[in-house]
């Protein structure tokens, strides 16, 4: 039991940190032109992408983070899996094509 918790304390630390950070984080300006985005198809919802994530790397999505680069919008999702991994995925918010996967392990 002992050396149960012990492999499980790790775990829940990184879980009592990481999962009040659960926010998009962007300026009013960059929400403004994301929802706009997302209004006209340029971009899909995060509700969608994170669907894919979800499918695709199964874990807790513990953060979100959006950037504008020349006007394409990037969703950073990090992904704490079950094995206790980190996973941080770059996708694209126009097709869901993911740009990069970086395991932080």
């Amino acid at each position: 039991m002992v050396l149960m918790m012990r492999g499980l304390l790790p775990l829940m630390l990184i879980c009592a940190f990481a999962l009040p950070t659960w926010v998009a984080r962007a300026g009013d300006d960059d929400l403004d032109r994301l929802r706009d985005a997302v209004r006209r198809a340029e971009a899909m919802p995060l509700s969608t992408l994170q669907d894919h994530v979800r499918k695709a790397f199964p874990g807790d999505i513990i953060s979100v983070e959006i950037d504008e680069d020349d006007g394409r919008f990037i969703y950073e999702f990090k992904v704490l899996q079950t094995n206790g991994r980190l996973l941080e995925i770059e996708m694209d918010a126009k097709d869901g094509k993911v740009l990069d996967i970086d395991d932080d392990d």
